[in-house]
Parts: structure tokens; sequence; C-alpha cells
């Protein structure tokens, strides 16, 4: 194909203005919120969508373009709701999920959303500290934010599905590789659930919380963290 034939293939790329990028912040901060609502009643699965606005909003590379930098919020405070690692622990740190009992169902792993103990209160962090921090420490592993969201997102059926999955994060999402436990009538019992999954659903939390504060003018309407 000669030069002139390529130029008349080629399609003009036309630069999204300010307004339409905001506009796109908006579609996705509502998708956050409906599937987050969906997400607490019952849909697990929803961690998968809500993994997929998250990675659209947040996650920047040369060639994936976070909304957040497009428009410039990087400056923004994020709001951190987990439980920090400690580094004199040997045990495990959940991070962002805790466990509940359900009637019906048994110990599950769940997002707390609002509902944070003392020690889970700490001021907004800015967001590379935020993103990339590691906040669930499972024997030697460590899990950021973003190492879960972009999990779910890019691997575990968000946007893609790949045939195979990181042994590690196999365990954590399918395996209860937190390891909790509890007995009941019928004896021991593994904690059910999707850890990854509560973990991305709480961050989600984080993510309206935070722009619920910082940005309100690009929250939908009706929408709470």
């Amino acid at each position: 194909m000669g030069r002139a034939s390529r130029r008349k293939h080629e399609k003009r790329q036309i630069q999204l203005q300010r307004p339409e990028i905001e506009r796109a912040l908006e579609e996705h901060l509502g998708f956050l919120f409906r599937s987050a609502l969906s997400y607490d009643e019952g849909y697990e699965d929803e961690a998968k969508r809500l993994a997929v606005s998250l990675r659209a909003i947040l996650h920047n590379t040369a060639q994936s373009h976070s909304l957040l930098a497009q428009l410039d919020l990087g400056s923004k405070l994020f709001t951190d709701t987990a439980a920090h690692i400690d580094p004199r622990n040997l045990g495990n740190t959940p991070g962002l999920v805790i466990m509940e009992m359900i009637v019906g169902v048994g110990v599950t792993y769940v997002a707390p959303l609002g509902m944070l103990s003392p020690s889970r209160i700490h001021p907004p962090a800015p967001f590379q500290a935020w993103w990339d921090s590691p906040v669930m420490k499972i024997g030697e592993h460590l899990w950021s934010r973003k190492q879960l969201v972009l999990a779910l997102a890019n691997k575990d059926g968000g946007a893609h599905v790949d045939p195979s999955l990181d042994e590690d994060y196999y365990a954590l999402s399918r395996r209860n590789l937190l390891g909790v436990t509890y007995v009941d009538a019928s004896g021991a019992q593994e904690a059910q659930g999707n850890p990854a999954a509560a973990a991305v659903r709480q961050i989600a939390y984080e993510v309206l919380g935070t722009f619920e504060r910082e940005q309100p003018n690009t929250m939908p309407k009706n929408a709470k963290a």
C-alpha cells in the first residue's frame, strides 16, 4: 500500500474536550454506585464491574489514560478505610474486609463500608500512596488496591477472562487463602465468599466517598457511598 493509500485509510483522531471527559467520570461514578447497590443486595459478581470502572477512573499508564489523570485530579486526597499492616504482626491482615456471621451462610468476608473500628478511621491519603501501598497481607504476599482492582478487571472476568490466573490470586479469591475458619454444629468450617471481591467493594466505597467530599459536582444524583 502506497503512502497516499495509507493516508486515505488512516482515521483522524478527535481530541475529547474536558466536558466530555467529565461526563465520562460522572458515568463511571454512576456505574460504581449502581453496581455497589447490586453487590450489597447479594450479587457478589458485581465486583467485576466495580473493578472495570475503578480501573477506568484510577489506573494510569502510557497506554491506559485514567480519568483521574486526564482531568488533573491526582492531587485529591482519598478516603482510607484499611486496617493498616503492622510489620510486627506475623499473622494475616485482611486490610479492607471483615468477617461477619450471616444466618444460613456462616462466616463470610464482607466490605464494612462505613462501619469502621476506630483503628480504621484515618485522614485522607494522597492518591499514589493510597493506590500503590499494600492493604492486605497473607503470609509474605502483599496486595495493594491497584493489584486487587486490576486482578478482577484484567484477569478474572471484568473486562477480560484469562485462561489462567496467578496462583496466589486464585487461592485468595477461591480457596480461602486468608485462612479464616469457625466452628458450628457441624464442626470446623471455612469462611465463605471472595475476599478480593469484598475488598474491591470497599475500594468503591472509598472512591465514591472521595468524590462526594472532594468533587461533589461529579457525583450522580442521589448517589452516596
